[in-house]
């Protein structure tokens, strides 16, 4: 009795160990998903992102995007930088604004004004008082200034990253989905015998239209 337990135990063993063992090294690897703008369903492609259908570059970077950490954190970087941009300088730009309307109309009136020396002389003080402004914002001026720079640098390096970063996407879809050359040579074999035929009829009754004259 007691050997046919320990038969048993083993059996049991020997059928869960076959059941809990790891897959075979030899498995099949899964192939990695082709990316969803160059996949044959075009509608994955139209809800990918707000670009238009034919911006498959745009696409493909999108889809990066989803997938990749870094680039998914820049692209809310520029989301919070562009919402937060035009918030963080309204106040300062109205306070430029009121100013540079307020010289505008200064030096308007100051047109008006016939007597050249009281002329002269509100001139110079209104040159001075523009002056000592620009002096007051130009901490403010040259960080604007400075950021509109960087902007034009920012957009480059941007582009630059797409194209660098979907590059390889691109060439590895070519290289992976080749389709097949055989129909191609195919319909290129019958193209070829369609034009020699065509030829051959056409040099056939041109000749004949010839006689005929």
């Amino acid at each position: 009795m007691k050997l046919i337990t320990i038969s048993s135990a083993l059996v049991l063993f020997a059928i869960c160990f076959s059941c809990n063992r790891s897959p075979s090294i030899h498995s099949p690897a899964k192939q990695p998903e082709t990316p969803k703008p160059l996949q044959d369903d075009s509608k994955e492609v139209s809800i990918l992102s707000k670009r238009t259908p034919d911006d498959l570059l745009g696409s493909i970077y999108s889809d990066l995007v989803e997938k990749n950490a870094d680039l998914k954190a820049l692209e809310d970087q520029r989301k919070h930088f562009n919402e937060g941009r035009e918030d963080s300088l309204q106040a300062f730009n109205n306070y430029d604004s009121k100013s540079n309307n307020y010289y505008r109309s200064a030096f308007e009136t100051l047109d008006r004004i016939k007597d050249t020396v009281i002329k002269q002389r509100l001139r110079a003080l209104l040159v001075n008082s523009q002056k000592k402004y620009a002096d007051k914002i130009s901490k403010y001026t040259s960080l604007i200034n400075k950021m509109h720079n960087e902007d034009t640098s920012t957009s480059n390096y941007y582009l630059t990253l797409q194209l660098a970063a979907t590059l390889p996407v691109i060439e590895d879809y070519q290289d992976k989905h080749l389709a097949d050359g055989k129909s191609v040579e195919a319909i290129a074999s019958e193209s070829g015998n369609l034009n020699t035929q065509t030829k051959k009829l056409a040099g056939k009754y041109e000749a004949k239209a010839t006689l005929k004259k």
